[in-house]
């Protein structure tokens, strides 16, 4: 399968990349990030592209079977306009310019749980209506990935050093926290698992929250004896 992934510059991408180019399934991975990775493999093709509301490599995107979108900004700090841009916008802004290249296309967007067009929280309506407006536009499939807790695994880091902290604090006791709290926590090779899953196999449902995500890869919790076993 040959996968496009938009944001391996960020935690939760970079953690899927590495999970898939060492997927026996995946015969191809192309990134398109706006800067160079530092990560290489003969699997994995990279396109820099600095502004992603205006793709100038489209050429090289197309006859994909799977588009991974990770890419995101957080709310805190940022005003409503500005989140809706590089949300919403930024988004279909993409999808739309990659649909014409690929039509039989599976099209999968890391969402988060909570998101509800309903919700007080303004990015979760925001990715409401993202996830509402892919699905018309045509895709062989589209799923939104309402993802909580996400451990990064393989040497995945992210940018912001606040969550790099908070990862590697968690890192010894994810196996305690997936079993306990697997409802909102999984990890980016589960992550990754379930996302190649849904493009495999396809699915009637859309949404998908992070107990389901678990689920679709088997491993839906830890034993007690597995977490013990990390300790030992």
């Amino acid at each position: 399968m040959n996968i496009l992934l938009f944001g391996a510059t960020g935690m939760v991408g970079d953690g899927a990349l590495r999970w898939l180019i060492a997927s026996p399934k995946v015969t191809r991975v192309v990134a398109v990030s706006r800067k160079p990775l530092s990560l290489h493999h003969p699997k994995l093709g990279s396109v820099v592209e600095t502004d992603m509301f205006h793709i100038q490599r489209l050429d090289t995107l197309q006859d994909f079977d799977a588009c991974f979108l990770c890419l995101g900004a957080g709310s805190v700090g940022m005003n409503a306009e500005d989140y809706r841009h590089l949300t919403y916008e930024l988004t279909l802004s993409v999808v739309q310019q990659l649909l014409a290249r690929n039509p039989r296309m599976v099209f999968e967007y890391i969402s988060g749980e909570g998101t509800d067009a309903n919700s007080w929280q303004r990015w979760a309506r925001v990715k409401a209506e993202t996830e509402a407006a892919f699905f018309k536009l045509g895709f062989r499939g589209a799923f939104g990935l309402r993802s909580g807790f996400i451990q990064p695994k393989r040497g995945a880091t992210g940018r912001v050093r606040s969550v790099r902290w908070m990862c590697a604090f968690t890192a010894p006791i994810y196996p305690f926290l997936q079993k306990t709290f697997g409802r909102w926590v999984t990890s980016t090779d589960l992550l990754a698992t379930a996302m190649l899953q849904l493009a495999v196999t396809g699915s009637d449902k859309k949404v998908f929250n992070t107990s389901e995500l678990n689920a679709l890869t088997g491993h839906a919790s830890y034993s007690l004896f597995a977490w013990c076993s990390t300790l030992a």
